[in-house]
């Protein structure tokens, strides 16, 4: 940071540089808040001066106050990811910081696109077709191979297994029918 840019900001500037943050902090869109308010999900190491400073430095926000709080999250029985369910084990997932921000100037979000806006410049069919185009060229290329398998194959499984339940059709091992070694 430049001794200009410090002289210029409305506040003491913290000696923390950060040129590439290794940390996330997500806008919250709180639509029951006045306009000047701004609410932010930050790291739980980061606190009111270290926010201050990022807004204002990476986005020229002048920030008139900060208040914090840290949510702490319900106990569940169980680790969320266990293979097994575990009784009688709880675990408590890790508590979520919050900042809300009073801002000098108000933010006003954008307006939601409507539909038709988002078919324009994200339209589905263009989407769809991309997807298929990757598809085919991966299978062209042996990534898929395993994973792809033709719709009238499916198809004749599917009867097949019908034929079988409804006893249509008497079931006989592959050996039989010649398709596996013997």
């Amino acid at each position: 940071m430049s001794v200009q840019a410090a002289l210029k900001a409305p506040f003491r500037v913290g000696t923390k540089e950060v040129y590439l943050p290794n940390f996330t902090v997500t806008f919250i869109r709180t639509p029951r808040m006045p306009a000047s308010f701004a609410k932010f999900i930050v790291p739980l190491n980061m606190n009111k001066l270290d926010l201050r400073d990022y807004l204002y430095h990476a986005y020229n926000v002048r920030v008139v106050s900060v208040r914090s709080y840290i949510e702490q999250q319900k106990v569940t029985q169980g680790k969320p990811n266990a293979p097994k369910m575990q009784i009688k084990r709880w675990f408590r997932p890790r508590a979520i910081k919050k900042m809300t921000v009073e801002l000098e100037s108000p933010f006003v979000w954008p307006s939601t696109p409507t539909k038709e806006q988002l078919n324009e410049q994200w339209s589905k069919d263009t989407h769809e077709q991309a997807r298929k185009d990757n598809d085919k060229y991966a299978e062209m290329r042996g990534r898929l191979a395993d994973a792809a398998v033709d719709r009238g194959e499916r198809i004749s499984m599917r009867e097949q297994a019908k034929a079988l339940l409804e006893k249509k059709e008497q079931w006989k091992p592959a050996e039989e029918l010649g398709f596996a070694r013997k």
